[in-house]
């Protein structure tokens, strides 16, 4: 399946795609080529190498092969990656503006979120500044959809933690501390959660739908509860001083394959989630259980996850006074698009 308009990239570059030299471009992800991040990235990097008649090239380090995902945003910022994703969550101190993208309630949708995001970063140059003193470049945001809590049993309400080590996902781990949750949270990435489950280091874990196949969490797992609230969001950064090293020529390639690719990855993770759902749910080795929260179970977990992000904005305000404006224009648009994506649904 295609996710980018082939088209729209080639009649933006067909005019100047022979003044620039051929430049290579190494990118570092934390997943397999097989992914559904990795498709459309391979993808992306196939059209802007034929809209540039091999003028742009990606080189790909699959797999944390050139740099381990908590350090990517020292591998672009340093160019040891030209480009990478970077976790905002892992890196609040340095990203404070960023991670406000991470949302703990509300719209999930990574439609929704993607709109939203480019629209609020383009508003406020505060984003941009942070970016820039991180010598980092801005490309695309991945949101990958709400948390799914993995584990041993469903997770109706806290309580059902029952005093389990499990890795939880930021949001998770700050409304545990404040509302006294029944849940040792453990410092473990995403690519280290399928070894730690398997070795009972944690009985459970928050994860996401494009990570459950790729590190096939389904094989540790029998249980899967949809919390429906919020989302984590990841960015893609080229590293600064390498994207002014590129000619206008180039820089303008990519420019304008941005939105395209920004929608692809919204498509993608919104198409490949049910497909995931499906999978592990009619695996015949591997079979897991999935239960959906109601909207009143989810407003039991929602009056404890509400103030996280409350507390992501103070913390970022303390750094940057504009953090609160841009949460809350960010927010509305989140809030605004949620209601134009019921009313007209999705562009494809």
């Amino acid at each position: 399946m295609s996710y980018l308009s082939k088209a729209a990239l080639l009649v933006a570059t067909a005019s100047w795609v022979s003044v620039a030299s051929a430049e290579t471009l190494s990118l570092t992800h934390p997943s397999p080529p097989g992914s559904a991040s990795g498709q459309v990235l391979q993808e992306w990097a196939q059209q802007l190498n034929e809209a540039t008649d091999g003028g742009l090239n990606i080189e790909f380090y699959w797999q944390q092969a050139l740099s381990r995902l908590g350090d990517n945003l020292d591998a672009v910022g340093s160019g040891l990656a030209d480009i990478g994703l970077i976790v905002p969550a892992y890196h609040r101190q340095q990203l404070p503006l960023a991670y406000l993208s991470s949302t703990a309630t509300g719209s999930g949708d990574p439609y929704v979120i993607s709109r939203a995001w480019n629209e609020t970063r383009e508003a406020f140059p505060e984003i941009q500044e942070e970016e820039a003193a991180r010598n980092l470049h801005f490309l695309a945001i991945e949101s990958i959809g709400p948390v799914l809590l993995i584990g041993n049993r469903f997770y109706v309400t806290p309580d059902d933690f029952q005093n389990a080590t499990m890795r939880l996902a930021s949001h998770y781990a700050f409304a545990a501390q404040s509302a006294g949750w029944p849940v040792n949270p453990a410092r473990i990435q995403a690519p280290e959660t399928y070894t730690s489950l398997e070795r009972g280091t944690i009985s459970g874990a928050a994860s996401y739908a494009d990570q459950i196949l790729p590190f096939r969490l389904n094989e540790v797992t029998d249980y899967l509860t949809l919390m429906g609230l919020g989302q984590h969001a990841n960015m893609y950064y080229i590293n600064r001083a390498r994207w002014n090293s590129l000619s206008p020529e180039h820089q303008e390639a990519i420019t304008q394959s941005l939105p395209d690719l920004n929608t692809a990855f919204a498509r993608l993770q919104i198409q490949e989630a049910q497909g995931v759902f499906d999978a592990i749910e009619s695996d015949p080795v591997y079979p897991v259980q999935i239960y959906a929260l109601t909207a009143e179970e989810r407003e039991t977990w929602a009056e404890a996850l509400a103030p996280s992000y409350e507390n992501n904005v103070a913390q970022a305000a303390a750094v940057n006074e504009a953090a609160t404006e841009i949460a809350e224009a960010f927010m509305g648009r989140v809030d605004s698009y949620a209601a134009q994506l019921e009313d007209e649904g999705y562009p494809w």
